[in-house]
């Protein structure tokens, strides 16, 4: 059975257009979209970095404020404090050096058009359109 609001195949559909004064195209390189969906590649290696110079440092904390006797306990918060360390300042480095955010990528976009970044405007002023 059909569904009657469906046209049937090989019908032509009915298109209804608001119309728009102009319109801008913003060509988009494969790696800007990427970016762009993943919100920032560096966003996860600050995290991981955050993360882990915490628990480093809670470690640190309580090896310095405790009295702890076993040394199984003692070799355990030690590896912990220079795994989170080491591991914490890698990541926070590579973050600072891949840091390249949605904002900045946006802008760079927008910056093909006429050389530099266009004013939000109002969609049908045709004062603020580019020529």
């Amino acid at each position: 059975m059909q569904n009657e609001n469906l046209p049937a195949s090989g019908e032509n559909i009915p298109v209804r257009r608001g119309k728009v004064s102009s319109v801008i195209i913003y060509e988009v390189r494969e790696d800007e979209l990427r970016l762009i969906e993943q919100g920032g590649a560096a966003a996860d290696k600050l995290n991981f970095a955050i993360g882990l110079i915490s628990s480093a440092v809670t470690a640190l904390i309580t090896v310095l404020s405790t009295d702890i006797k076993s040394e199984y306990t003692k070799f355990f918060f030690v590896a912990l404090i220079l795994i989170g360390f080491i591991l914490g300042i890698y990541f926070w480095v590579s973050w600072n050096r891949n840091k390249k955010s949605v904002p900045e990528v946006v802008s760079e976009i927008r910056k093909r058009l006429n050389g530099s970044i266009e004013q939000e405007s109002e969609p049908d002023d045709p004062e603020n359109e580019p020529n």
